[in-house]
């Protein structure tokens, strides 16, 4: 929660790496006017005998084009995309280092590939197998490290490992921080990506697209015949700032964070029928304070990703906690989901706090970005124009 007499918080740049575009606010603008799903057979690895062969893959000529080679030999992919996407972001809020600017990652999968690599090595010739270069990237916070040295990041490092909703948690887990005080601006955002065993095991376990009950493959959230998520990768990037320094250095703002809250829920998915979601919702001061602002929420932009659980879960729990607001705004209809576009990924709540922000900055908010994971992490953002 964004408390009044305390910083308030703006939106000063962003940077992504993803299956369908790179760069700063301009590419990413570019990227969502033109919603053509880069969605594909897998091409980075073998998927015969999987259930799932379609994913959101970044090219490898547009991740080289954007890391030296030194860089390039040194960091394991994923590092590769966090570092880029930080970057573009720093450079598109045009602020440097120090150590006022902290960094917030959110990640569903880490780096599974080093993980991988690691264990292989002792399987294969025992303890002079284990590789002390590639021991660092095993480690979940890899990501965070490496890019708060590229951009020279010296404030508060937080890694969060949640599925579903990373990106957006981050985000407004950032807010907070500098709501609160604890840095002046900081990088926050999302990052993961494809890997060959993680698909493979996900498939068999029909936790992609088809799931159980199987129909075509696809990522169509909402639809009556959603049958699970596709998955994607990349990375994407916001710089949060308090409005002062922002306003002090010139900096070009986007939007303004006016509210954020986060919690776990304590039941799964299939319980919303039997329960009253109100008594589910670990938020609900928040949508209580938005149902009684003056307000209008123009836009909703949801974690729906064609998982039939996530995707009902979210529409019962709008729809309970928001029902003035719900029908005003066209939320008793779905919100709006970026997966169909960038595929299910750590980086995908960057991307709905960035298009919100986008949404802001033409007059189009404020818009409230919400997000439901399985195993009970619910976040909500509402990101108005800037003052």
């Amino acid at each position: 929660m964004l408390t009044a007499g305390r910083p308030r918080v703006v939106v000063t740049g962003m940077g992504t790496v993803n299956a369908a575009t790179a760069g700063g606010t301009e590419a990413l603008a570019a990227g969502l006017a033109r919603g053509q799903s880069p969605i594909a057979p897998v091409r980075a690895f073998p998927v015969e005998g999987c259930s799932s062969r379609l994913a959101a893959e970044v090219d490898d000529a547009t991740l080289a084009a954007l890391v030296d080679r030194d860089m390039a030999r040194r960091l394991s992919r994923i590092c590769q995309l966090s570092v880029a996407a930080c970057r573009l972001a720093v450079d598109d809020a045009g602020i440097g280092g120090g150590p006022r600017l902290g960094i917030v990652v959110g990640t569903e999968h880490g780096d599974f590939r080093s993980s991988e690599e690691f264990a292989a090595g002792f399987l294969r010739r025992g303890p002079s197998g284990l590789s002390p270069m590639i021991f660092p990237n095993t480690v979940m916070n890899a990501m965070a490290a490496v890019a708060a040295i590229a951009v020279g990041a010296r404030g508060p490092s937080v890694t969060l490992n949640q599925a579903t909703v990373a990106g957006d948690l981050a985000v407004a887990r950032a807010a907070a921080m500098i709501a609160g005080g604890r840095a002046a601006a900081v990088l926050a955002g999302g990052v993961d990506e494809l890997c060959g065993p993680v698909y493979r095991r996900l498939a068999e376990m029909r936790a992609l697209s088809p799931m159980l009950g199987g129909g075509l493959e696809g990522c169509r959230p909402f639809a009556t015949d959603h049958n699970g998520p596709v998955l994607g990768e990349g990375a994407t990037f916001l710089v949060l700032e308090a409005l002062e320094a922002a306003r002090a250095r010139g900096a070009a703002i986007h939007a303004e964070v006016l509210d954020v809250a986060w919690g776990n829920v304590p039941a799964a998915p299939h319980s919303v029928g039997r329960r009253r979601p109100d008594r589910l919702s670990p938020v609900r001061d928040f949508f209580q304070r938005l149902a009684r602002s003056p307000r209008a929420v123009l836009r909703c932009y949801g974690a729906g990703n064609g998982d039939p659980g996530v995707d009902d879960w979210e529409r019962a729990l709008l729809a309970h906690d928001l029902p003035d607001v719900a029908r005003e705004a066209g939320l008793g209809t779905p919100p709006e989901s970026l997966a169909p576009l960038f595929g299910q990924h750590g980086g995908l709540g960057g991307l709905r706090v960035a298009a919100a922000a986008l949404d802001a900055a033409r007059g189009r908010g404020p818009a409230l970005i919400h997000g439901i994971a399985r195993g009970g992490c619910r976040v909500a953002l509402l990101l108005g124009p800037p003052a």
